[in-house]
Parts: C-alpha cells; structure tokens; sequence
C-alpha cells in the first residue's frame, strides 16, 4: 500500500488501495471483487474492516453490492465523481496520464470561458476590486508556488463575480487536486508576465462589461495553456525514447 498516515484508519488504507486497483484498471467494468473473508485475509485485517472499506468505495460509487451475489465493479466512467479525478491524473506508477490532464485543461477551458463572459455582464464594484487586486499580487510575485495560488483565487473571484454556485463548487472540489499536483502544474506558468498581462486584458473586459471580449480572451489563455502542456509532454516522450 502506499504511505500511511496518522489520519488513516485500516478501512481508509484497504479503501485506497482498491480504489487504485480499480482506478488503474486492474478490475474491468462488470468484474466481482474478492469476497469479504479473501480481502480480510489479504489485507490482514478482520472482515469488519473489510466491510467498512466496501462502504467507502460504494460512496464513491466505484462498487455496488449485491446481496447474495457479490460487489461488482462499476465503470466510473459513468458512476465516478470528480473526487476520483486525483487518482486518474497521476497513476500508481507515479506517471502523469496524458489523455486525463488533457482533458482536465479542456474542461477548465469550457468552464473558464462561459464563468469570464458570466462575471463581465453580472460583476459588481467588489467583485471587480478583488480580481484588480489578484492579479497585482501576481504581478509582482516570482514563486511559481505562489503564482499557482493567486491563479486559483483568480478563478474563484472569476466564479463569484459570475454568481454561479455550481462554478465555485467544481473549484472547491479542484483546490485539493492543485495542491497535491502542484509541481505538475506548475510547468503550465513558463511565462507569467505574458500570462499576467493577459489577465490584466480579461479584467479590463469585465471592467467594461464586454462580455464577449472576456469570453474570447479566456478561450485563447486556455487554449494556449492546453497546446503548451500538450508540447511538454510530447517532448518528455520523445527525451524518454531517445534514453531507452
């Protein structure tokens, strides 16, 4: 298993790694788990543990039981929430997964495009003064850590100036997942005076309420981050294949 904590009960533990497993492929949509005794005896723990674990993974509704008949494997695909999103980016074996972190920056360039044309037609005098007063910060700030940061809050003032809850809430549920990847993201910030100037672009949109100013210029930063991480990963393939 992987690096216990203080926090984690044996239930978390066998739960975790589980949910890799199944996370990672290694039990197909449709297949049953062990039942409860074999985990019990695999994991060295009772079968009470077991049972508490088999809790936690159908919350995430990566299982469903089946009185009688056994816990099936769920597609989560199609069941999963975004709270599994942490352990599809970064597999077991610790390598990034290209087709999900894609993915992610697509989503975040949906959202981010209709949350900065939404805060230009509904922003009010606060919401305008927090987001003039973020991207100060990150105009003089030089630690990619911190940049990460500011470029959250950013996003979160994007989200309340637009007066959209469901906008704030994907970002609360994302927050954790930037923390844990941080250095990953991180390469996404090669140019922060370019990136920060644009910013200063899109504020000055919902300054003027152009709402489709704003839209257009959140398009183009996203996509410029998505095509720049694209360009990263396929240059580490290549630099991987050159030393095998």
């Amino acid at each position: 298993m992987r690096a216990r904590t203080a926090k984690q009960t044996l239930a978390d533990r066998v739960a975790e790694q589980l949910r890799l497993e199944i996370l990672s492929g290694r039990y197909a949509p449709g297949e049953k788990l062990r039942p409860e005794l074999e985990l019990a005896k695999r994991f060295d723990v009772n079968r009470f543990t077991v049972r508490e674990a088999m809790n936690k993974l159908e919350q995430m509704r990566l299982i469903k039981r089946h009185p009688g008949t056994g816990t099936v494997v769920l597609d989560y695909n199609e069941h999963a929430s975004i709270d599994v999103l942490g352990d599809l980016v970064v597999g077991p074996d610790g390598r990034v997964n290209p087709f999900v972190v894609s993915h992610l920056l697509e989503a975040a360039r949906v959202l981010g495009v209709e949350v900065s044309a939404l805060a230009a037609e509904r922003r009010n005098d606060s919401d305008l003064r927090k987001l003039c007063a973020v991207v100060a910060e990150m105009r003089v700030e030089k630690r990619l850590s911190k940049i990460l940061a500011l470029d959250y809050e950013f996003h979160a003032a994007l989200a309340d100036a637009a007066g959209n809850i469901v906008a704030r809430l994907v970002l609360n549920s994302v927050r954790g997942l930037l923390v844990k990847y941080s250095p990953l993201l991180e390469t996404l910030y090669i140019a922060t005076d370019s990136m920060v100037e644009c910013y200063d672009h899109v504020v000055d949109a919902i300054k003027a309420r152009d709402a489709e100013r704003a839209r257009s210029l959140a398009r183009w930063i996203w996509h410029f981050r998505h095509q720049r991480f694209v360009e990263l990963l396929e240059q580490h393939g290549r630099a991987e294949s050159l030393q095998a």
